[in-house]
């Protein structure tokens, strides 16, 4: 195992940026690297002014400090290749790279302080330059794994045995998990969580029944989306689609868990960061992705009550692989489903809940529940999958792995 350090300083002299290393293995104490660091006038030969660009370079030993404003991060990696961030850098270790690429580098992430977020005196959302570090993902999820997964824990290709169809179902990072109200870490000074365009209406909505779930997906022609930022996010979020998990009854269904309980419903409403051109291509990257969760709760004054009209809808889904067009007519905005966004809510850094697992996600998970009837869990319960009855579609809950979960 040898440790690689990328380093990013400016040179105030020339006041240039480059990537920049000192190698100590030669230096037999403390004065004589600072002797050598002294000694360095001008940038090294490696950087070019003229193209402004410059080699990324990897070695193994110590590090130097200089006395002057210095990025770094440190990996461990397996020999001395550079972590595959893009397959060029593990092509040629020594590609020649532009500032801006350096910038996009992974590396050049610092973690973020929720509290520290919020010393800005201007409402205006920071645009992230930086990316937090994960295992190396591909940029699209595989299409056929889908197909091929079961919620069935005696199944083969059960929820224990996904990572034999995605290896990143086995990651560290995964998704759902148990959330404690009294463990989270609570942030006191906090930027609000907004949903920009809640109330607009789409051209239509396709409702599909895809063997897994029931997912809403809107098509909103020229119509602006709906636009998630604050709370814990660094930049804007686009509205993708929202799909549901649920159980054989009451007492199960939601795929998180609030202080020891499971809730009988879970929405997911997944959102791409507005950075990206696409849910598709978002979804690989390491910022990519924001799903707001909620629980619903029964409603036990009423069984028969309709409280969610859009569950009429799922009627013409039961079959699996089946979908229908809600016309314009009948279509309905984000705000018929969760209302104001007023709730406390926990966020963490996380997966996708089915493969291809992708650990590109910060949930946002509501602690207070939305209300749901039994007649209209029945609605949902009615819904079949190519093996029977879609019912429990929900993963079981992973390890936390040192991961924070902070309480907004």
């Amino acid at each position: 195992m040898s440790i690689s350090v990328q380093l990013a300083d400016r040179w105030a002299s020339a006041g240039q940026s480059y990537v920049s290393f000192q190698p100590v293995e030669k230096c037999s104490n403390g004065a004589a690297a600072a002797a050598a660091a002294a000694a360095t006038a001008q940038p090294p030969s490696y950087y070019n002014e003229k193209s402004e660009q410059m080699q990324l370079f990897k070695w193994p030993g110590q590090l130097v400090l200089f006395n002057f404003l210095m990025f770094m991060s440190w990996r461990s990696c397996r020999g001395l290749n550079v972590p595959d961030y893009s397959s060029r850098y593990q092509r040629d270790p020594q590609t020649v790279i532009s500032k801006n690429d350096a910038n996009r580098n992974p590396d050049f992430y610092f973690p973020p302080d929720p509290e520290a977020d919020l010393a800005e005196s201007s409402p205006e959302e920071v645009p992230l330059l930086r990316q937090k570090y994960r295992p190396a993902t591909s940029t699209t999820p595989k299409p056929a794994a889908a197909a091929t997964i079961s919620y069935n824990p005696k199944d083969k290709n059960g929820p224990s045995n996904w990572y034999r169809i995605d290896a990143r179902c086995g990651g560290r990072y995964q998704s759902p998990i148990l959330l404690n109200t009294s463990s989270a870490l609570v942030v006191n000074r906090k930027r609000p969580l907004r949903l920009a365009g809640q109330t607009n209406l789409p051209d239509s909505i396709r409702l599909q029944n895809d063997g897994h779930s029931a997912k809403f997906t809107y098509n909103w022609g020229n119509v602006e989306r709906p636009v998630l930022s604050g709370g814990p996010l660094k930049t804007k979020y686009v509205f993708e689609q929202f799909h549901f998990h649920w159980g054989s009854n009451s007492s199960v269904g939601s795929e998180h868990v609030l202080d020891q309980r499971r809730y009988p419903l879970e929405i997911h409403l997944v959102f791409y960061n507005g950075l990206y051109g696409s849910f598709q291509e978002a979804s690989g990257q390491v910022d990519g992705i924001a799903v707001v969760g909620l629980f619903y709760e029964i409603y036990k004054h009423s069984a028969n009550e309709q409280l969610n009209t859009w569950t009429f809808f799922l009627y013409n889904v039961v079959q699996p692989n089946s979908e229908y067009t809600i016309s314009f007519i009948d279509t309905f905005p984000l705000y018929e489903i969760i209302g104001d966004i007023e709730w406390p809510y926990f966020s963490y850094e996380g997966s996708l809940t089915t493969p291809p697992c992708l650990e590109t996600v910060t949930w946002i998970v509501a602690t207070k529940p939305l209300l749901v009837t039994e007649k209209e869990m029945n609605q949902f319960r009615r819904l079949r999958s190519t093996t029977g009855l879609l019912v429990n579609n929900y993963r079981p809950v992973q390890k936390l792995n040192n991961r924070r979960v902070f309480l907004y």
